[in-house]
């Protein structure tokens, strides 16, 4: 595998819509520059506090010990549920209701993460290390921005979030939930 493939997988998959982008769409109601330092840094270190490690050591693990895995998968739903709990009931709120750790959760459980880790990232004969992790920051950082862009432009720059708005990140954020305990469930 070369490094230009390499990123334009991981970029494909992580632009497609899930939790992450949700919640990085919605955090962008009244964004300031340090915010978006900010979010962009909690999702780069989330992603690689969990594609590193689990190219590394976890692929064999979370084969070997499938409970496990599906246990993974439901922490993640549940997590995923409890936000969209959470936003459907929240008032007219600002944007703080968004916060850095909500985000980083989100991300670390994140089933994209893996995916990354345990499919995606070459072996070190093909690719150098550091230029994997190169590419990888790079294709993170543009889906996280581009995803902020969107939100920015659906919710513009008001001080509280429109509740079609909230309904609708809800429901995303339920039927990603969905989707993780369906996959959980079945295997």
């Amino acid at each position: 595998m070369h490094l230009l493939p390499f990123a334009a997988g991981v970029f494909t998959l992580l632009i497609l819509p899930g939790p992450t982008n949700a919640i990085l769409a919605m955090a962008s109601q009244a964004l300031t520059t340090g915010r978006a330092i900010a979010l962009l840094a909690t999702v780069l270190s989330a992603y690689l506090s969990i594609v590193l490690p689990a190219a590394g050591l976890a692929g064999t693990f979370l084969r070997d010990h499938p409970l496990i895995s599906q246990l993974v998968k439901l922490v993640s739903a549940a997590w995923v549920l409890y936000l969209a709990i959470r936003l459907w009931g929240t008032g007219s709120t600002r944007v703080e209701a968004v916060s850095l750790w909500q985000l980083a959760v989100t991300t670390l459980l994140n089933p994209k993460a893996l995916i990354l880790g345990l499919t995606m990232v070459p072996p070190a004969q093909e690719i150098p290390a550091a230029a994997s992790i190169a590419a990888l920051t790079s294709a993170v950082l543009a889906a996280s921005l581009i995803w902020l862009s969107i939100g920015r432009i659906v919710l513009g720059g008001c001080k509280r979030m429109p509740l079609l708005a909230r309904r609708c990140g809800s429901a995303t954020l339920l039927a990603f939930s969905a989707v993780l305990t369906f996959r959980a469930v079945s295997g």
